[in-house]
């Protein structure tokens, strides 16, 4: 016999097979795979809600939360508050069956969030679902008219569950320059609401100069803003009449908090901690102090308010036509006392209780047509006369605050022209209110003064070495202020 064995020959055949067979069928089963993948739909289970999709983030860009329970995003720089946004509503999932349309709408004067979502083509039912799950992050009554909302809808490719009309894939707005609220709808069509906070740079800056056309148009130009001048004027609005008082050469300087973006952008202003202004007789100096009872005010370096028990003017914007004392009058025709001051000012500008009292009459009173009068401390009165009409609530026995709304300048009663008639009378007698002598509305106690002049010591040091704020760009590293007012590290 020869060497050759038959049967192993066939061993090493059937084997043979064996591993052609396996590896035919693996090649089958991968291409098949393959196709499936290419040319199939995924499953629900497959895809990733396009809703709910997040972006990667390098770390320390943004820290994420879910809800109002839990911590909120932190966002630096600013422009991730506009990258999150869409990171919501968008994925990079090629063969999901879903288009989603952006739209920017505005809410309307007297129109509603519920009325802007459906204007843009969400559904009723979306739209419902989709303000409730607001409620907790922002209370819908405090959206503004004007506030920009955008829209996600989402129109699928092709008929799902008989529907092929648009749905509302969720919405976003800023309330604030630093906070955003995004709603997004979930697999199971509810919506959940999320609220994301940017983190500002805070600093302390100064702005100071002399007056050369108005104390408005200078503050701007020496790095103050709009919002920083009003509420300048509102610390001085006591001791400065800023109608007639402003004269050209006299002084201001103000220390003020402001915030910056990553890049150096002011995004917003804080609180004023110091107010200087220099013009007719002694410099007025104000110093901001919290005490311990969480009053906020600003006091005097002797621990005097600048608040005082009258405004010196209770209207603004308005030309002084005619002063306290003998004039002949424009009606009658003969040599009286003027006992008040005359404001004009067009008809409906407001007018403001000139201090905290209580109302003693709000009617009609003769000539002088409609009229207002207020019983305040310290044995004073003021009076407001020919008013077009009376503010809500004002009525005999009411109390007013100081600078609070009691009514509109008129032309009632025995008047030539739109103007209020301002008196003041001090027990029973009228004085001239553009001469008194004001008591301050509250002097710090002994127990209070030693942690008021550390806070006073502490925001000049301050204000000596602030940064100028019309300078723009980043902020030096001498100049960062901590969280606690502190300057920060070199």
């Amino acid at each position: 016999m020869s060497g050759f064995d038959v049967r192993s020959l066939d061993e090493v055949r059937r084997r043979s097979a064996a591993i052609i067979a396996s590896i035919s069928l693996s090649v089958f089963l991968l291409i098949a795979l393959i196709a499936s993948r290419l040319g199939g739909e995924p499953s629900a289970d497959a895809v990733e809600p396009p809703m709910m999709a997040e972006r990667a983030l390098e770390p320390g860009q943004i820290a994420m939360a879910a809800e109002r329970s839990e911590p909120e995003y932190r966002i630096t720089p600013t422009d991730e508050l506009r990258d999150l946004e869409h990171a919501a509503f968008y994925t990079d999932c090629v063969a999901c069956p879903l288009d989603t349309q952006t739209i920017v709408a505005t809410v309307p004067s007297g129109g509603t969030l519920a009325g802007t979502l459906g204007d843009a083509g969400a559904p009723g039912g979306d739209v419902a679902r989709a303000v409730n799950a607001l409620g907790p992050v922002f209370e819908v009554r405090r959206l503004r008219a004007g506030q920009d909302i955008t829209v996600y809808l989402q129109t699928p490719r092709r008929p799902v569950d008989g529907e092929d009309g648009p749905r509302l894939a969720g919405f976003s707005f800023r309330p604030a320059v630093d906070r955003s609220i995004t709603v997004s709808r979930l697999e199971d069509g509810n919506y959940r609401a999320r609220e994301m906070t940017a983190e500002f740079e805070r600093e302390l800056v100064r702005s100071a100069g002399s007056i050369t056309t108005s104390l408005y148009v200078d503050a701007l130009a020496a790095g103050a803003t709009d919002r920083i001048v009003v509420e300048l004027a509102g610390v001085l609005a006591y001791a400065v009449d800023f109608q007639r008082s402003i004269r050209e050469g006299d002084r201001f300087d103000v220390v003020f908090e402001r915030f910056l973006d990553s890049d150096g952008n002011i995004m917003r202003t804080g609180d004023i901690l110091y107010v200087m202004y220099a013009g007719r007789g002694d410099p007025l100096e104000y110093f901001r102090y919290e005490s311990d009872d969480g009053e906020i005010a600003y006091f005097n370096a002797d621990g005097e308010s600048a608040r005082r028990l009258l405004m010196m003017t209770p209207i603004n914007g308005a030309r002084l036509s005619s002063h306290y004392g003998m004039r002949r009058h424009p009606v009658l025709g003969y040599n009286r006392l003027h006992r008040g001051t005359d404001f004009a000012a067009p008809r409906g500008t407001p007018i403001f209780a000139a201090g905290y009292g209580v109302v003693e009459r709000a009617d009609r009173f003769g000539s002088f047509g409609n009229y207002v009068r207020i019983r305040h401390s310290n044995g004073f009165q003021t009076a407001y006369a020919h008013m077009q009409g009376f503010a809500r609530g004002v009525s005999r026995g009411s109390r007013v605050q100081q600078g609070q709304v009691i009514g509109y300048v008129g032309t009632t009663g025995r008047s030539t022209g739109p103007h209020l008639h301002y008196e003041v009378h001090h027990n029973g007698q009228s004085v001239n209110p553009m001469s008194l002598d004001l008591p301050t509305g509250r002097t710090l106690e002994d127990d209070e003064i030693e942690a008021f002049e550390t806070e006073r010591d502490r925001i000049i040091a301050i204000r000596d070495s602030a940064r100028n704020a019309a300078e723009v760009g980043n902020t030096p590293a001498s100049r960062i202020v901590s969280a606690d007012g502190t300057p920060g590290a070199q």
